[in-house]
């Protein structure tokens, strides 16, 4: 059964088990607020949430590839396309929203009706010094 997992199938099954549970651990980073008050901090922590669950799917997707028959690594790979198109869907949508709300906030701050000038009033009506 080793031979199995060098087939394409099952190394499709590692891509995808690497995208789905990448999201997952997106997700899950997200549920318990990982990057929450982290500043830059922030999205490094989360990306490392989903890199480490990444990997544990990896790991699960090969012992499964070994483990499984052609029938089973097939089924799973259509669950793992499934459930990666639903977590794309789902974070465009999110996305897709904040841009909106930052759009509405852009259109309430009023823009300035005069033009700004570069020089300050001050230095403008001064009068230039002379010689002595």
């Amino acid at each position: 059964m080793a031979y199995q997992m060098l087939k394409p199938y099952s190394l499709l099954l590692y891509l995808l088990a690497l995208i789905a549970f990448f999201f997952v651990g997106l997700t899950y980073a997200g549920l318990v607020g990982a990057g929450k008050n982290q500043g830059l901090a922030g999205g490094a922590i989360v990306f490392g949430y989903g890199i480490v669950i990444a990997a544990i799917g990896l790991l699960v997707a090969l012992f499964l590839a070994k483990r499984a028959s052609r029938k089973t690594i097939i089924k799973s790979n259509v669950v793992l396309v499934l459930c990666s198109v639903a977590f794309y869907a789902y974070y465009h949508v999110k996305f897709l929203e904040r841009q909106k709300d930052r759009g509405q906030e852009n259109e309430n701050i009023e823009q300035p009706k005069k033009p700004i000038t570069t020089i300050p009033k001050a230095l403008a009506v001064a009068e230039p010094m002379t010689m002595l």
